[in-house]
């Protein structure tokens, strides 16, 4: 098997005006998304709506949700469907963006296209049951101080460390991991976590309570363009500059 090369990004269109013609050009007939799941209730996704409805491909793009970046990624590189353009979504914060960089991505270009986005309201939420001592959540807020009887915190690795303090804090308390805030969020529903940080889409969708908001700075998320993507998208474009 040979070394690994990373795809080229020639004859493909190289500004955002340019790339957005190519993918409205008759040529593309789908740009499919793949994103982070469930369903819609974490960043990546809404980062990705955003982008249709902003460059005008809301009626071409579609959204499939995974469960991770890696295996998406996977799904991502097996379409080989003509005319449609497939992008796997990640954040500038994905721990293993590196990883997938110069690993399984390298037939991909990780950072064709960009949206920046103010994150969704990260929070520590729990179950309204948790805090039915109405004191409880003004505790944790403002004494970092975690009730006896809870010993598990959840949240996807990326946002983990807004939870350091906490956890120093409460030696009783361990942290578990989720697939995403959206996961965290139906950990905590489920009692496999006391609380959890997620984004307040989440926290809505599944029916938590905030403790506390950590806030929403701006974020960039990327949409990674396969090998047959850019196939599909030198043509596109090649037949542009042609008409």
């Amino acid at each position: 098997m040979a070394l690994q090369t990373f795809l080229s990004n020639q004859g493909l269109p190289q500004i955002e005006q340019d790339i957005i013609a190519a993918l409205k050009s008759p040529s593309v007939v789908e740009v499919r998304n793949f994103v982070l799941g469930p369903r819609k209730i974490s960043n990546i996704p809404q980062a990705c709506e955003l982008w249709l409805e902003r460059t005008g491909l809301k009626d071409k793009g579609t959204l499939h949700t995974g469960r991770i970046p890696d295996e998406y990624l996977v799904t991502a590189q097996s379409v080989r469907e003509p005319g449609v353009v497939p992008l796997y979504w990640t954040c500038a914060v994905f721990g293993r963006e590196k990883d997938l960089f110069f690993g399984a991505a390298t037939d991909t270009l990780m950072f064709f296209v960009q949206q920046v986005m103010p994150l969704d309201h990260m929070q520590l939420a729990t179950v309204s049951q948790k805090l039915a001592n109405g004191n409880t959540a003004n505790v944790i807020c403002d004494n970092e101080l975690l009730p006896q009887d809870w010993s598990k915190l959840a949240s996807h690795k990326s946002p983990a460390p807004l939870l350091a303090s906490l956890l120093e804090r409460n030696s009783h308390c361990e942290w578990v991991e989720a697939d995403s805030n959206g996961a965290a969020a139906e950990m905590c529903k489920a009692g496999k976590c006391d609380a959890c940080i997620t984004t307040e889409t989440a926290r809505v969708d599944i029916g938590l309570d905030c403790i506390h908001d950590f806030g929403c700075p701006d974020m960039v998320f990327f949409g990674g363009l396969t090998q047959h993507g850019a196939q599909v998208v030198c043509q596109a474009w090649a037949e542009l500059q042609e008409a």
